[in-house]
């Protein structure tokens, strides 16, 4: 159906006032526009017994390709709350879209999609979106304004399945090339996070995961797929007033995991030590003082010196099959016979 621009819907009536054009829905494009029929008899009844007029059934389009540029949006919806207004924990919605499947359905029921044909040139600096929300957090001069989310997604498992089979996923981004192609400049990004705004400002966290007490997660943060990875972790382009990767007391990393969790040797600070260690316990020990406590030390290479005046730093020391040599002082040399018992 064909409507004029920036046409304006009150929220409490669903289709109501849109000229009449009701068209099928065929696969990939719309259908070419017939001409307007009257509105099937279901609508501006009760829709289903909600009490609301609407369009009980069918498909309708809202069709606009106009000959040039036009600024004006082909739907808004608008929805202006005034003050004292709504309760505690109900959330109300500016546009709602309901849907369900049932579970011998093997298509795949998408309530929302925004999809876009992007042709613009690079050259042109546009940037064409899907999809977007956007959410103002302002001063309404009384007090501090509460939190503000630009979009929410939630899979609520309902299901009580001890352990699934199929995914619950809180929202998945998927970017993927249609030919074999290499991505040099890497302008191929699954996710993109940017903060700050003007000079100054000061963003609290890129990425904050936290879960509810009693949760359990078993990965923050996870690699997989039948594909490779260059690099998991890059901090090499970032600036960091701190360090890349921040660890508490008593926390390490594990250097030989596998994919079910299972590790032998890791690498940590005990609150006293650097620590690295493996299922038996501690192997090896530094201290802030620089004190080392290893289980044993081995000099793979003699490299005894030629003279007790040889260049060297006390504390420097070499062995041949005669003698052990320690440096003393500097470029002083001595050395105690070896023998056997």
């Amino acid at each position: 159906m064909r409507i004029r621009l920036g046409l304006k819907i009150p929220i409490g009536l669903v289709l109501a006032a849109m000229p009449a054009a009701v068209c099928a829905e065929a696969p990939g494009q719309p259908s070419t526009l017939a001409l307007p029929l009257a509105w099937p008899p279901g609508f501006s009844r009760d829709v289903q017994g909600s009490g609301l007029r609407g369009l009980d059934g069918g498909h309708a389009f809202l069709w606009n390709r106009p000959p040039g540029f036009d600024p004006v949006s082909t739907l808004r919806v608008d929805r202006h709350i005034p003050d004292g207004t709504g309760e505690p924990g109900h959330t109300y919605k500016a546009l709602w879209a309901l849907g369900s499947s049932g579970p011998h359905n093997a298509g795949y029921e998408w309530t929302i999609t925004g999809e876009l044909h992007n042709r613009s040139l690079a050259s042109t600096g546009a940037q064409n979106v899907a999809v977007n929300g956007t959410i103002f957090k302002e001063a309404n001069g009384i007090g501090p304004v509460g939190p503000s989310w630009a979009g929410n997604f939630n899979c609520v498992d309902m299901t009580d399945e001890a352990d699934p089979v199929a995914s619950c996923i809180g929202a998945e981004i998927d970017v993927s090339a249609q030919s074999p192609t290499t991505d040099r400049n890497r302008q191929r990004v699954g996710l993109q996070i940017s903060t700050g705004g003007v000079p100054g400002a000061h963003t609290g966290y890129g990425i904050l995961m936290g879960n509810l007490a009693g949760s359990v997660t078993d990965r923050g943060v996870s690699f997989q797929g039948e594909g490779t990875y260059g690099i998991g972790i890059d901090t090499a382009a970032g600036r960091f007033t701190g360090v890349p990767i921040l660890l508490g007391s008593g926390q390490s990393i594990a250097l030989d995991g596998n994919r079910e969790g299972s590790y032998g040797r890791t690498l940590g600070f005990d609150g006293r030590d650097l620590v690295y260690g493996t299922a038996s316990g501690p192997v090896f020990r530094v201290s802030d003082a620089g004190q080392l406590q290893a289980a044993s030390v081995r000099e793979a290479r003699p490299n005894p010196p030629h003279s007790s005046r040889e260049a060297c730093t006390p504390g420097d020391h070499a062995w041949d099959a005669a003698f052990e040599y320690r440096c003393v002082a500097p470029d002083r040399w001595k050395r105690a016979a070896l023998s056997d018992w």
